[in-house]
């Protein structure tokens, strides 16, 4: 008649930790590449092409490919130099203040490198990700900043003053509904990752400019 042994705890606490070390991409997990349809297999295709990655977030989204689909093309459209009203540094500090309010850590790693790429600073860069009433800012800054997080924590708060104190330091009504716009739209990215709590890519931290969302 065989025996059982006994349970070493130290030994099952380390297999505990061993699984809690191996972290999923995504909740649900990642889709086979091969199954996608044409559409979404082609944005995977073009994000190696460019990073020689794709990045975490295209891969848990295209979970339902038309959601990955939706995403990077709304945000290729509002992201697009040729259209867009505002500063690529003005965008990206955006992104990363909206992000950094709602504590979503994969759009924050992501946006941060991308500000520090756009404006030459990546201690400032990282800086403002961790609180950007430390950092000192240039009063559109200041400004770009303080809306994206108003928008973010009290959106009915917003009233017409805080608009028109866009307006008087330089910014048009179309600069100003896109400021709206770009905070409103990582409101809804972060959202997505955060519930899927999508994992930062290694490419964070290898000093790779990672694929921005």
């Amino acid at each position: 008649m065989s025996t059982l042994a006994p349970s070493d705890p130290f030994a099952d606490q380390l297999n505990s930790d061993a699984d809690a070390i191996r972290e999923p991409v995504s909740r649900f997990g990642l889709p086979d590449e091969a199954r996608l349809p044409p559409h979404v297999a082609a944005i995977h295709a073009k994000f190696r092409r460019q990073y020689g990655f794709v990045p975490n977030w295209l891969a848990a989204l295209s979970v339902n490919p038309d959601t990955a689909y939706r995403l990077v093309t709304f945000y290729e459209h509002l992201f697009d130099p040729h259209r867009s009203h505002l500063t690529a540094a003005e965008r990206e500090l955006i992104a990363v203040v909206t992000s950094a309010v709602n504590e979503c850590s994969y759009c924050v790693f992501n946006h941060t490198q991308a500000l520090a790429a756009v404006s030459g600073d990546t201690v400032r860069a990282q800086r403002i990700a961790q609180g950007f009433r430390h950092v000192r800012l240039s009063v559109k800054e200041a400004a770009l900043a303080e809306i994206a997080e108003r928008l973010t924590r009290e959106p009915g708060s917003i009233r017409d003053e805080h608009l028109q104190w866009l307006r008087s330091i330089g910014f048009t009504q179309q600069a100003v509904t896109e400021v709206l716009e770009i905070s409103a739209f990582f409101n809804y990215a972060n959202r997505l990752t955060i519930a899927l709590n999508v994992v930062p890519d290694e490419q964070f931290f290898a000093g790779r400019d990672p694929a921005t969302q």
